[in-house]
């Protein structure tokens, strides 16, 4: 049988996104496709963080706790990452190995037939770092298979200088099969690397939405609210873009990315994450996979864009589902904007999310034949 190798970032500790693409990437490979697959379990270590690094840290926490400077929310204030690995501990996967460089990776004994890389944001460098060549799977020895699957290059345009972009270009002219998640990424494959793409679904589009109801399972949340928000820095803008939402509609609100105590944050279980969107009337977010469940769940949402994630992503979705007005680009009415977007016709979008997700299907199904 053919064994499959999966790699993405489906090791992150504060991700949720993340984390429920690599799964359904893996439950759409070995459910739908009948292959053995895993992640390969590449985790990039970490650098160290400097002494005075962590002093401007406790300094810029102790501003905010007196006021002085705004409230901005960093994951070192989180204290129960563990969550994420007990979800990747029941649906992912993973290699017996776990891998922290590019040339422990090169040096192993790997015996898969075929590898892909994807999804979220694999090939965008700056996020990548030093680890670029792997996400473009260099490691791998000639004989494997090397397939993308809705590779996101995160923006509109190429990261890298030349004498970069040319090292990266020999390794995806390598590939058996390239596909990326951005139309935008259709054309740097083409116009940057020479080499075609074809423009596919995020992994969790392509499983559908009864591999998360079953994460879900059957029990409600215990507090559940008509509008949540998912959103990192909550600024005072988008603080105030919520409050505004809630009185239009005479909705309660809830922060779905944590609960506080103090100083300290907790992560809300990632059953609990996407329950919480499945059972609200209205999603206000910043997130591309947030959306991506909002989607799912037939539940009205508001993108609020957020410059450092990279508004192509969103973009190029919203316009295949023709839903780009659910993007809140500060020039509307809130009360005229806020009731438009509860009315969603779902019937049409599921129709749309139908074609898509037939083709994307045959693209990974002849990739791996």
């Amino acid at each position: 049988m053919k064994k499959i190798g999966i790699v993405n970032y489906h090791y992150s500790n504060h991700n949720y996104g993340a984390v429920l693409q690599a799964a359904a990437l893996h439950c759409y490979v070995t459910n739908e496709l009948g292959y053995q697959s895993e992640h390969i379990n590449f985790m990039p270590k970490r650098a160290k963080v400097k002494w005075k690094a962590k002093l401007k840290s406790h300094i810029k926490a102790i501003l905010m706790d007196l006021g002085l400077k705004e409230q901005k929310i960093t994951h070192d204030l989180f204290v129960n990452p563990e969550i994420f690995q007990e979800f990747r501990d029941k649906w992912l996967p993973t290699s017996a190995k776990t891998f922290h460089t590019f040339d422990e990776l090169s040096q192993a004994d790997l015996s898969y037939s075929h590898a892909i890389v994807g999804s979220d944001q694999v090939w965008r460098p700056s996020y990548t770092g030093n680890s670029s060549l792997v996400y473009f799977l260099a490691f791998l020895d000639a004989g494997v298979k090397k397939i993308s699957y809705a590779a996101s290059f995160g923006n509109d345009f190429w990261e890298l200088n030349k004498e970069d972009t040319a090292k990266i270009a020999t390794e995806i002219q390598s590939f058996d099969a390239i596909s990326v998640r951005e139309k935008s990424g259709v054309d740097i494959c083409k116009n940057t690397f020479m080499v075609n793409a074809e423009h596919v679904l995020d992994p969790t589009l392509l499983v559908g939405r009864a591999f998360f109801d079953d994460i879900i399972g059957d029990k409600s949340e215990d507090y559940t609210a008509d509008l949540v928000y998912y959103k990192l820095d909550v600024d005072s803008d988008f603080e105030a873009f919520i409050n505004n939402a809630a009185a239009i509609l005479n909705f309660t609100e809830k922060n779905i990315y944590y609960s506080s105590k103090g100083r300290s944050h907790y992560y809300r279980p990632v059953d609990s994450w996407l329950r919480n969107i499945k059972e609200s009337k209205l999603v206000i977010t910043d997130s591309f996979h947030c959306v991506c469940f909002a989607i799912l769940f037939e539940v009205p949402f508001i993108y609020y864009p957020n410059d450092n994630r990279g508004l192509t992503r969103l973009e190029s979705l919203l316009s295949l589902l023709e839903l780009t007005h659910h993007i809140y680009r500060g020039d509307v009415d809130p009360v005229e904007l806020t009731q438009e977007l509860m009315k969603i016709d779902y019937a049409q979008v599921n129709t749309k999310l139908a074609e898509l997700r037939g083709s994307s299907a045959t693209f990974l199904a002849d990739a791996l034949a």
